[in-house]
C-alpha cells in the first residue's frame, strides 16, 4: 500500500513537472521566438521523455531532470516569469527520487 501511494506521487510529481514545462515552453516561445530551437532541445524534449516514462517504475525520469536543470537554473536566475521552469526541474528530481527507493525496496 505504501508503495502504491509512493509510486502515485511520483507518478503525479512527474506529470505535473512534464505538463507544466510544455505550457511554460508554449508561453515562452510566444513571448521570446527566437529561443525556440534551444529551449525545445533543453525544455521540451526533457518534458516529452519525462511525460513518457512518469508511468514506468524505474527511475528514468532523472535523465529530464539532468538534462532540463542548467536551463532552468539559468531561467530561475533571471528573475522572470520563466523561473518556474526550476519548480519543474525540482518535480523530476522529486519523482525520480521516490521511484528510485520503489525499486530499490522491490529489489530487496
Amino acid at each position: 500500500m505504501k508503495f502504491n501511494f509512493m509510486f502515485s506521487l511520483s507518478l503525479i510529481c512527474g506529470l505535473l513537472a512534464s505538463v507544466g514545462t510544455m505550457i511554460l515552453w508554449y508561453f515562452l516561445l510566444y513571448n521570446k521566438p527566437t529561443v525556440s530551437v534551444f529551449t525545445a532541445l533543453c525544455l521540451l524534449l526533457p518534458a516529452i521523455f519525462g511525460l513518457l516514462t512518469s508511468f514506468l517504475k524505474q527511475p528514468l525520469i532523472i535523465i529530464s531532470f539532468v538534462i532540463s536543470l542548467p536551463l532552468s537554473l539559468y531561467l530561475w536566475m533571471t528573475g522572470d516569469m520563466f523561473a518556474l521552469f526550476f519548480i519543474a526541474s525540482i518535480l523530476y528530481f522529486i519523482s525520480a527520487a521516490l521511484k528510485w527507493k520503489i525499486s530499490k525496496v522491490n529489489w530487496n
